[in-house]
């Protein structure tokens, strides 16, 4: 299915960007776009994207934005890292001209020069970024984890803010009567520390914090409710009213030790997020802290497995027991994807520029050929 992603501001395109001459037999440098002071190489550096034989990991978030720089328009696409199929460690992505190129991009067929920027290098103010959302089920069930839960996200999202991620957190508290009945807006590591140490147990995720408190309660109060708990609603409210950084890389996790209950609604059910219509790439990856049995009987759109919305999302899943005893964030792999993310950069697009999706595609392939992954979407560029 397409996955159609809108521009998210008006594209800076300066006039039409001529090629430089070809290079010369045996030359191997890398030749930049005339006028580019980016550094990204030139398209005529780049090669088609290399055909693979089936995928042996996947690519997960992907997001993407325009800068300019002194006139030139370059896109640049966020991702979260990339495992290696065969020790899962993650991938250094290497772009046109670099030795051992690994990754490769085509809009509409036509091959891209493209700069990589490896999040992993410590490149400053190339830092990928991330807003980070917590979904914390906060019903008398979770009584017993509750402390725990938040001690382990303060703590891990001061880990994550200290590394070289540029990472904002907010939080989303939901309740056994099935409502929103908490959230914190995206902020730092310390303000989402203070939001959950106001009280203990489920009363950490109880209530509204932030200069946005009014704002999120009469949101929360009109949002809807269901008769139980229900993952996928406080995960909904966040995509609504969580204010995103543009291009960001949007990340959520969600802490329940129950189904997902959304009372017979298909729009808060984990089916919603099956379909790119409903949930697509940019709105980001869901993964699942369960501390729950999973021996219920399922039933769609009544008792849900939550982890559900992980798998269509491309999320990950950590089973925990009910007192969340001997578990740490950090062995989420998302924690690695955040640190060894990249940043992705190309430029010359004005031919594209007519207000159409342009498919766009991305290809890594190693250089022993074991790890492989492809992965198409489409951006409208902008107006002409």
């Amino acid at each position: 299915m397409k996955r159609y992603i809108s521009s998210v501001g008006t594209l800076l395109m300066a006039a039409a960007l001529s090629l430089t001459s070809c290079l010369s037999d045996g030359d191997d440098t890398i030749v930049l776009e005339e006028g580019n002071r980016s550094g990204i190489p030139s398209d005529e550096l780049a090669g088609p994207n290399p055909d693979i034989d089936g995928s042996t990991t996947t690519i997960p978030n992907i997001q993407y934005t325009v800068e300019n720089d002194g006139g030139d328009a370059i896109v640049r696409i966020d991702m979260t890292g990339v495992q290696n199929a065969d020790d899962y460690g993650w991938m250094r992505l290497l772009g046109t001209g670099e030795p051992g190129q690994n990754v490769w991009v085509e809009v509409d067929g036509k091959p891209k020069g493209i700069l990589v920027t490896n999040n992993a290098d410590n490149q400053g103010e190339q830092a990928s970024v991330v807003d980070l959302v917590f979904c914390v089920d906060n019903s008398g069930s979770m009584s017993e984890e509750a402390n725990a839960i938040a001690r382990d996200i303060i703590s891990w999202a001061q880990l994550l803010e200290s590394s070289n991620i540029d990472i904002r957190f907010g939080c989303v508290g939901y309740s056994e009567n099935g409502y929103v009945n908490g959230a914190l807006n995206l902020t730092d590591a310390d303000a989402l520390g203070d939001y959950l140490n106001r009280s203990t147990g489920t009363n950490r995720t109880m209530g509204f914090g932030g200069t946005d408190a009014r704002a999120l309660q009469s949101a929360a109060s009109t949002f809807g409710s269901v008769d139980d708990e229900c993952g996928a609603m406080a995960i909904l409210f966040g995509d609504k009213h969580m204010d995103f950084r543009t291009g960001s890389n949007r990340i959520y996790v969600n802490f329940t030790d129950e189904p997902n209950q959304p009372s017979g609604y298909s729009a808060w059910s984990t089916e919603y997020f099956s379909s790119q219509e409903n949930w697509s790439t940019v709105q980001g990856t869901v993964h699942t802290v369960f501390s729950g049995s999973s021996s219920f009987a399922e039933s769609i759109r009544y008792k849900e497995r939550p982890w559900r919305i992980s798998e269509y999302t491309g999320g990950t899943v950590l089973y925990a027991s009910s007192d969340f005893s001997g578990v740490t964030l950090t062995s989420l792999p998302v924690t690695g994807a955040m640190q060894n993310s990249y940043v992705i950069r190309f430029t010359n697009v004005g031919e594209f520029m007519d207000g159409q999706a342009h498919e766009v595609r991305i290809t890594i392939l190693s250089a022993d050929g074991r790890t492989r992954a492809e992965r198409t979407f489409y951006i409208v560029f902008g107006e002409p």
